[in-house]
C-alpha cells in the first residue's frame, strides 16, 4: 500500500480506482523532479522513453496517457527517489492498468458504489455500524431482493416495475461479486456492529430474516476474519451512534490513510478523509463496540430470535 508516496505529495486519501493510483504516479514523478531541482528539459535523453519534452509532460499531467513501467522507474531512480518508494511506484502503475470487477456493472453501480467497492479491495481493515438493515456484506440474497422490492416496487406503471426487477437481478448478482472479497485468503479483517432492532425486525417475512440471522451467526461463529456484534436496545439507551449507518475504512495497518463512509439508505453517502473528521467517528464506534457483551451475548441474542422466527404463533 502505498503510503510513503501517498504522504510525499501532501494527499489523505489512498488510491482505489485505477485512474487515482495513475494520478497519484504523475503527482510523484513532477513532486521528485521538482525536489531534485529539474526543470522537464533537463531529464530529456537521459532517461529511456524520455525524447523530448513533450513526452515528460504528458507522463507529468495527461490522464490518457498509459503509464509504462520501466520509464517511471528509470524516471524515479534519475530523481534518487529510495528503492521502497520506488516499489511502491510500481504497485501503483500496476493498480493502474487493473480493470475492477465491477467494471461490468455500469448500469447498477455508479460513482458512490465504485468508490466503496474500490475502498473495500484495497483495505486491511473495515469497521461498520448500522442500525436499520443487516450490512451488505453478511446479506443473503432473499433479503437483498426483499429489499430492493421494497423500494424498486413502487412505480405506478407496469414498464418501469419490470425495468427495475431486471436492475434488481443485476443489484443481486454485484451482491454475490463484492461478498467474495471476504473469502479471499489475503480477505480484511470485518468487524461489523448491528443494532438490535435491525435483527428484530420481519424483513421479507419470516422464513426470510431467519434464514438471514442463521447466515449471521454462521458467519459471527465460524469466519475468522468476521466479527461480528449485536448492540443490545438497552446498550443504546446510553446515548445513540453518530450516523446511522457508517463504515471506517483502514487501508493499512495503523490508522494513517483512514476513510469514513456515511451512508444514507438509497440516497448515496459521503466521505470523510480529513483525520480531524474521521476521528470523532472512529471514537464513536469503539464506544458502542465496548457496549457489547462479547460475542458470546451477540449468538445468544441471534439464537433468541432465530427461534422466535421458527414460531409460526
Amino acid at each position: 500500500m502505498p503510503a510513503k508516496v501517498l504522504a510525499l505529495v501532501g494527499g489523505h486519501e489512498p488510491p482505489t480506482t485505477p485512474s487515482a493510483a495513475a494520478r497519484l504516479v504523475r503527482n510523484y514523478l513532477c513532486f521528485l523532479r521538482k525536489q531534485a531541482g529539474l526543470r522537464q528539459g533537463d531529464v530529456v535523453g537521459k532517461v529511456r522513453g524520455i525524447g523530448s519534452a513533450s513526452t515528460l509532460c504528458r507522463y507529468e499531467k495527461d490522464a490518457t496517457r498509459k503509464l509504462d513501467e520501466d520509464t517511471v522507474v528509470a524516471l524515479c531512480l534519475f530523481y534518487g527517489a529510495s528503492p521502497e518508494t520506488v516499489e511502491e511506484t510500481v504497485m501503483l502503475v500496476r493498480q493502474s492498468r487493473q480493470e475492477a470487477w465491477w467494471s461490468s456493472y455500469p448500469d447498477v453501480v455508479g460513482e458512490t458504489l465504485e468508490r466503496v467497492f474500490a475502498t473495500e479491495a484495497i483495505s486491511k481493515g473495515i469497521r461498520c455500524y448500522h442500525e436499520f438493515i443487516i450490512p451488505g456484506m453478511l446479506q443473503t440474497a432473499a433479503y437483498t431482493r426483499a429489499l430492493m422490492q421494497d423500494y424498486y416496487g413502487l412505480a405506478a406503471d407496469e414498464t418501469t416495475r419490470r425495468k427495475n426487477k431486471d436492475l434488481v437481478n443485476r443489484r443481486l448478482e454485484v451482491r454475490r461479486l463484492r461478498q467474495n472479497l471476504l473469502d479471499q485468503p489475503d480477505a480484511p479483517s470485518f468487524q461489523t456492529l448491528i443494532a438490535e432492532g435491525v435483527i428484530a425486525k420481519f424483513t421479507g417475512g419470516r422464513a426470510v430474516m431467519r434464514e438471514q440471522l442463521r447466515h449471521v451467526f454462521n458467519l459471527a461463529e465460524n469466519n475468522p476474519n468476521v466479527h461480528i456484534r449485536i448492540l443490545p436496545n438497552a446498550a443504546q439507551e446510553l446515548g445513540g451512534a453518530r450516523h446511522p449507518a457508517m463504515t471506517l475504512f483502514k487501508p493499512y495497518d495503523g490508522d494513517e490513510g483512514q476513510l469514513l463512509y456515511l451512508e444514507n439508505i438509497n440516497r448515496g453517502g459521503e466521505y470523510l478523509v480529513d483525520p480531524g473528521e474521521v476521528e470523532p467517528y472512529q471514537a464513536c464506534l469503539d464506544d458502542l463496540w465496548v457496549r457489547t457483551e462479547g460475542k458470546g451475548q451477540t449468538l445468544d441474542l441471534l439464537q433468541g430470535y432465530i427461534d422466535k422466527l421458527a414460531d409460526p404463533r
